[in-house]
């Protein structure tokens, strides 16, 4: 009987998104490995942030410091860099100079709009990089690219995308953050507001635009600053993607509570509505097509989120790697329309 081979994970950064990482890798049975610049980091997320969220600390998840990581000699079959957005470029570049590793995931934004990844390009390693856009490769993302692509109302003419959500409420699900001034949302320049940190809303255009347009297309966008004593970001943003034939409108703000993440397709014979409600534990595709109305309901935690991305990145089963969508020139593209609409800034 052939032994399967544990995968060997690295994870950067030991905090929110670290941790749900870490916990997706342990649930696919790979051994895991936490860096961290910061030991009280690792601390806080083994008896606290771990435990509330996952319930029991794992103690097959394993620190290693920042100074030790990079004269390891391990070979990961996958890094993770899941640090504040103004780290990631650096990091990267740790790895490609000391690191043996088959790929890497860098979370949402690839970087800040205003650094330069150019060096990306020149790099070997450029086909082994991915972006942490793990709504785009969920079941019923995917399902609703299938019936676009089967044309299943017609032809598209407009669609609209919603990514509201009060940054109130990623405070409180992390509450060792006492103010929004401490942390890097509340500054631009840092990789915070809300066309950074809802960068996957972003994405999602970008991949109805590629599946749609074949002309040429413009981008304008109108976006309110708050502008604050320790506080500079985009706290609402309306982006437009318009050809001759269609638009895209993207609305992204932080002030908007109870939350609202949905897509509204309008097409020449019906209309189709993707709604991604996470606090109840599913996303969903409502079909509405003359009198017809037909729903399908898709379970998903945010916990899945993660696990479902990893598997994708690891394992070859064909229903686990459709990686086409966290591709590095995703997350260019995204980087390209962030550093568009911030040309002023």
């Amino acid at each position: 009987m052939k032994v399967k081979k544990v995968k060997n994970i690295l994870i950067f950064g030991a905090g929110s998104v670290g941790t749900h990482h870490a916990n997706a890798a342990r649930t696919l049975n790979c051994n895991v490995l936490i860096c961290d610049i910061n030991f009280s980091k690792f601390k806080y997320m083994k008896n606290n942030l771990y435990p509330k969220r996952y319930g029991n600390w794992d103690n097959k998840i394993k620190f290693i410091s920042y100074q030790d990581v990079l004269e390891t000699n391990n070979i990961y079959d996958l890094i993770i860099i899941g640090v504040p957005p103004k780290n990631h470029l650096i990091l990267l570049k740790k790895c490609f100079v000391y690191l043996k590793f088959k790929k890497i995931l860098v979370e949402k934004p690839l970087c800040v709009f205003n650094q330069s990844f150019s060096f990306i390009k020149q790099q070997k390693y450029k086909n082994k990089i991915y972006c942490g856009f793990n709504h785009s490769i969920s079941k019923s993302f995917l399902f609703l690219i299938n019936l676009i692509l089967k044309k299943k109302i017609g032809k598209i003419k407009n669609i609209e995308i919603n990514w509201k959500e009060d940054f109130k409420l990623i405070l409180k699900a992390h509450p060792w953050i006492k103010s929004l001034k401490q942390s890097y949302l509340s500054n631009l320049n840092k990789g915070g507001g809300g066309c950074h940190e809802y960068s996957h809303a972003v994405h999602l255009a970008i991949i109805f635009k590629n599946i749609l347009f074949k002309n040429k297309i413009q981008i304008s966008q109108s976006i309110v600053y708050k502008k604050k004593k320790n506080l500079y970001y985009d706290s609402v943003a309306q982006i437009t993607f318009k050809d001759k034939l269609r638009s895209i409108n993207l609305n992204i703000d932080t002030i908007s509570n109870p939350c609202q993440k949905n897509i509204k397709l309008f097409g020449d014979k019906g209309t189709i509505f993707w709604e991604r409600k996470i606090e109840k534990n599913y996303e969903k595709i409502e079909i509405r097509k003359s009198k017809n109305l037909d729903y399908k309901f898709f379970k998903l935690t945010r916990r899945d989120d993660f696990i479902n991305q990893i598997r994708s990145l690891l394992f070859k089963k064909k229903r686990y790697n459709d990686l086409s969508n966290i591709k590095l020139r995703s997350a260019v593209e995204v980087m390209n329309i962030l550093k568009k609409i911030f040309k002023h800034v």
